[in-house]
């Protein structure tokens, strides 16, 4: 199940495209970062992960302590918690739900955990009816209502998803989790305006709340607002070597055109991965566009394709320095190179269609 948490990121990426006159007829497609939210494995048990199950100690040990006390709810969740470090999603949906059979009533997380084992297979109507029965026999667990937007904001129910976050807010004014999930419902929903003001909240509640932070910078910088820096420093306060982050400060100083700021942060970004793609063609793109430097443009180009040998935008970009450069051959040769990785690709076959027809 993704987790909307302050550990584990829940920060999108989206296209964004950098129109570039090159005798009207192309755009340079400005390069994105498309980072989803990362859900857990739903693989069964692996070679590796079950050899690790048997072999553990504490496994084990818990196996035995149960033999002696089969009664004990609380060594059943934390059996059925390693089950599902594991990826034995059956064995942990059972006891989780030994515990609940015998304690249904003092803990939210045995029902989180019967939930999340039960997510993990694709049994969303198990999940959803135990998150339920939470709220209903524990009426002020806030990660049961949360636990249950969630669910909600998979399918797209944002509405049912902001019900259940304002229900734990009732409870509990403080969750930065809750006014962050709140702002990715209003985000996915188009409301930019509520989206900010909730993810800004966030922000307030949690200042270590990396997530919030990216979000809020990201929604800002689409409305080109300079306060987005603000926040994506704030951001790298929390995590100093995120490229993502470092990214985001690249690409708004360069869709506002503030190149030396644009080219420092690419930099940055490569001296702690040196083969970000997109770092470097959005310096071939910088090159290219705003710096005239069609050479090293190409230069630029090149290594992304060095890294990335099915990178179309990049084939593309070098094809036309090419053409510039009167090196017809190797445009050619790009063109259809990102015709080859990327099929349909129209801006690639225009090039080369025109390319080809001038040569007749």
């Amino acid at each position: 199940m993704i987790r909307f948490n302050q550990v584990s990121g829940s920060i999108f990426r989206y296209q964004v495209m950098l129109p570039v006159c090159v005798i009207c007829l192309i755009l340079f497609i400005s390069a994105c970062k498309n980072s989803g939210n990362k859900a857990e494995n739903k693989d069964v048990v692996t070679k590796d992960t079950l050899s690790a199950e048997v072999n553990s100690k504490e496994l084990q040990h818990l196996n035995d302590i149960l033999r002696e006390d089969p009664n004990n709810a609380p060594n059943y969740y934390k059996r059925g918690k390693l089950y599902f470090k594991f990826k034995d999603f059956a064995a942990a949906a059972a006891d989780a739900k030994r515990a609940l059979s015998i304690d249904s009533l003092k803990t939210d997380s045995f029902y989180i955990l019967y939930c999340d084992a039960n997510f993990a297979v694709g049994k969303t109507r198990l999940a959803k009816e135990a998150l339920e029965r939470c709220v209903k026999n524990i009426p002020t667990s806030t990660k049961g209502y949360l636990k249950l937007a969630e669910l909600f904001f998979f399918v797209k129910k944002y509405k049912e998803s902001i019900a259940n976050i304002n229900n734990a807010l009732k409870i509990d004014q403080t969750i930065a989790l809750g006014y962050f999930m709140k702002g990715m419902c209003y985000k996915e929903a188009g409301d930019s305006t509520l989206a900010l003001s909730s993810f800004q909240t966030a922000c307030e509640q949690d200042d270590k709340y990396y997530d919030a932070f990216v979000e809020t910078g990201r929604l800002l910088a689409t409305k080109k607002n300079p306060l987005c820096i603000e926040y994506f420093n704030n951001a790298l306060r929390i995590k100093p070597q995120s490229t993502e982050t470092i990214y985001f400060v690249g690409k708004f100083y360069q869709d506002t055109k503030r190149i030396p700021q644009a080219i420092d942060a690419y930099n940055k970004l490569l001296s702690i991965d040196k083969k970000d793609k997109h770092a470097l063609y959005n310096l071939g793109v910088i090159n290219y566009i705003f710096l005239k430097d069609i050479e090293k443009a190409k230069g630029y180009f090149t290594q992304a394709i060095d890294v990335d040998a099915d990178y179309g935008e990049a084939y593309l970009a070098r094809g036309i320095c090419f053409e510039d450069l009167k090196n017809k051959p190797d445009a050619e040769a790009d063109y259809k190179m990102a015709v080859q990785v990327k099929p349909n690709f129209g801006p690639a076959i225009e090039r080369l269609n025109n390319l080809l027809d001038k040569g007749k």
